[in-house]
């Protein structure tokens, strides 16, 4: 079941957390984050997040579901 999946899941900060969650990040199968054009950088950048910021670690079975969240959340 995914919802139970260990990596349908990412340990992220609260405010990237609910951008992901919102859809307005995500991130490559490299694990660098996608900014939605939907805000501003300068919105962003209030938020702490900035252009090149990339997951810690990330395995090969994270990035079915990253492709998921890109193409079905990613605003």
């Amino acid at each position: 079941m995914q919802r139970l999946d260990v990596y349908n899941g990412l340990l992220l900060i609260p405010n990237l957390d609910k951008l992901f969650d919102k859809g307005y990040i995500s991130f490559d199968d490299n694990g660098i984050i996608i900014l939605s054009d939907f805000l501003p950088l300068s919105e962003y950048r209030l938020l702490g997040v900035q252009q090149g910021m990339r997951l810690v670690h990330i395995e090969t079975n994270h990035i079915p579901y990253l492709k998921f969240h890109r193409e079905n959340c990613l605003l």
